[in-house]
């Protein structure tokens, strides 16, 4: 149907609404707010997965046709573009290009359902309801990256972990076959000095901490380029890869160069407004501020601080006999003193080896006790953390594989100690990664953690689908179950020190996201929040250090953590109340098949509209 003209006479309009009246009384209801839908949502996915290549490349699609329409149930038309050799275009005619689709899509998805471009959305079907808040959310976390944020101003970083990204995940994924993966990284090579010349163009200040952050990533982006992808290049490409190498190269030290001198006089400080929408768009709740969630998050670091407390009295007991130390800090020092260094790592590659056993081990667990659905296909693989990523991945992270039928690689990261760390440092950094510690990041980056959101999301049934959920992500959703799942594992299927250290972990994020909410809207400094960690979460020196560094430069990055895993939590207690026959491995394999979405339409979809969860 139409719209409606404006020139309709009054006769003419009642006589179409008594006719709506009869046939939602007569015949099926809904075809009216479904055409609506899919004539701005469907091209919509496919246009905006063109805009961001190497998402879609990861969401399982090497290309996708740009400019279609809605007709006859079905796309058509359009131009195919190839996005497997495709860099994230930032110049300013992409930018608006992208903020304009998203500014339509908001614009008419938001619209007065009784105006002519509304619709009445909550009679969609489920498939559509789901679809439409989350293309929805999509849109509007777009317009608050260029229109409100405006990282492409000022976010140097951003850039060069872009970078990193689109030319690392070809090295390590298997969504085509390598020679075609090889081809594609030599492609992105030789739009390198166009990419960063845009960056140039766009940027007009920054922090000084994210510009120092900038310029270690895009050095970490010329080794990734000198050492990693040289050392992996076919000898038959080799030519064609050198030439492209050193023209991207002599681009990223140009850009170094350029950020050195860009103005860094930006407050790194983000402000409580700024903070409260991004923390709505990225955790998919529009009710949440930074007040309500930091009250929540004391809440629950205080039964969790006291529940640790509870916990460490026996062992020091045990290990001490005698009385109780006089305060918390040295309770727990005493007894990590002990716990950490009697099951200390001793080198970067016997943490590494130990991580990769812990995942295997945590893959017969999973599926012998029916945690969840690790499929056997499933590769995993150690490394430490690429250079380029760690000023935003300070001390370990997660690279799934693909949703590319067929790719079955996933990475871990662990970065090691800094170079330059004293003896004492490195081994602080080394007792942390105890043998208990390394088992709880094995499962949060590794299996069943980061590992399987997109081992299967492969198996999501269509095309389509994929690219609606998997590109751009809801980052609370990918960030928060990495957290929720180690939790129900230990919960499960560990006890004794690995228990004790979950317990610890589980502190030291529940106070990264405190920190954060803090440093960016209450006034906490750098070096009070390190000694909060320390003191407080019993976090080593310099890890803490670290990761109040990644919290300046990607503010709610910790916070996101925190409401993801309680989006986690809600779902499953949702899933529970209104299912039967629950059981653990099918609700996680349900929850990553359907893909990523606010936590009311993920309710509705995992539980096939039995109900929705509320938003408070």
């Amino acid at each position: 149907m139409k719209p409606l003209r404006k020139n309709f006479s009054v006769l003419a309009l009642a006589a179409v609404a008594a006719a709506a009246v009869l046939s939602s009384a007569c015949g099926p209801v809904g075809q009216y707010p479904p055409l609506m839908h899919n004539q701005v949502a469907k091209p919509y996915i496919y246009d905006d997965a063109a805009a961001a290549p190497a998402d879609a490349v990861l969401a399982g699609a090497t290309k996708v046709k740009v400019g279609q329409e809605w007709a006859d149930e079905t796309l058509q038309g359009g131009t195919e573009v190839a996005l497997a050799g495709a860099l994230p275009d930032f110049s300013p005619a992409a930018i608006a290009g992208k903020t304009q689709r998203a500014q339509a899509l908001v614009d008419k998805f938001t619209a007065p359902p009784e105006s002519e471009e509304g619709f009445e959305h909550d009679k969609l079907p489920p498939d559509l309801w789901t679809e439409f808040g989350t293309v929805l959310n999509r849109a509007q976390r777009t317009l608050f990256r260029f229109q409100t944020e405006k990282a492409h101003e000022n976010n140097p970083l951003m850039y060069m972990e872009e970078l990193g990204s689109a030319l690392y995940a070809p090295l390590v994924l298997e969504y085509a076959s390598a020679g075609e993966r090889f081809a594609s990284i030599v492609e992105r090579l030789k739009g390198v000095p166009d990419f960063t010349a845009t960056a140039q163009g766009n940027l007009q200040s920054s922090s000084e901490v994210r510009a120092e952050a900038a310029k270690e990533s895009a050095a970490g982006v010329i080794q990734l380029i000198e050492k990693d992808i040289r050392g992996a290049i076919p000898d038959d490409m080799n030519n064609g890869y050198r030439a492209a190498a050193d023209a991207a190269v002599a681009a990223i030290e140009g850009y170094i160069t350029f950020v050195d001198g860009i103005s860094a006089s930006d407050d790194w400080v983000l402000g409580a407004s700024l903070y409260d929408r991004k923390l709505q768009l990225d955790s998919g709740r529009s009710l949440v501020t930074a007040a309500n969630l930091l009250e929540k998050a004391e809440d629950t670091y205080e039964a969790a601080h006291a529940d640790l407390i509870r916990a460490a009295e026996p062992i020091n007991t045990r290990i001490y006999g005698g009385s109780r130390p006089r305060d918390d800090f040295r309770l727990m020092n005493d007894v990590l003193e002990v716990l950490e260094d009697e099951n200390r790592a001793y080198n970067n590659r016997g943490m590494m080896e130990q991580m990769a056993k812990d995942a295997e081990e945590a893959r017969k667990i999973c599926n012998e006790q029916e945690l969840a659905p690790v499929p056997d296909s499933l590769k995993l693989i150690v490394v430490e953390t690429p250079e380029f990523m760690r000023p935003s991945v300070p001390l370990a992270g997660g690279f799934g594989p693909s949703a590319a039928p067929g790719d079955n690689n996933a990475t871990v990261w662990l970065t090691p100690a800094p170079s330059d760390a004293s003896r004492a440092e490195l081994r602080d950094r080394l007792r942390t990664n105890n043998k208990f510690q390394l088992k709880l990041l094995a499962l949060r980056y590794g299996i069943p953690g980061y590992a399987l959101l997109g081992a299967l999301a492969s198996e999501m049934e269509s095309a389509q689908k994929k690219l609606a959920y998997y590109v751009n992500p809801l980052p609370a959703y990918v960030h928060g179950w990495p957290i929720y799942i180690t939790e129900s594992m230990v919960g499960a299927a560990y006890s004794g020190d690995v228990d004790f250290i979950w317990r610890q972990y589980r502190v030291q994020t529940i106070a990264a996201a405190i920190a954060d909410i803090k440093m960016h809207t209450g006034g906490l400094s750098p070096d009070d929040a390190v000694r909060y960690l320390v003191r407080q979460a019993y976090m080593e020196a310099s890890a803490a250090r670290a990761l109040i560094r990644s919290i300046q430069i990607n503010p709610t990055s910790a916070s996101i953590v925190f409401v993801g895993w309680q989006n986690w939590q809600r779902i499953r207690q949702h899933y529970q109340e209104t299912t039967q026959d629950f059981s653990p491995s099918s609700f996680h394999g349900k929850g990553l098949r359907t893909g990523s979405m606010p936590p009311v339409e993920f309710s509705y979809a995992i539980t096939e509209a039995r109900g929705r969860l509320s938003e408070e």
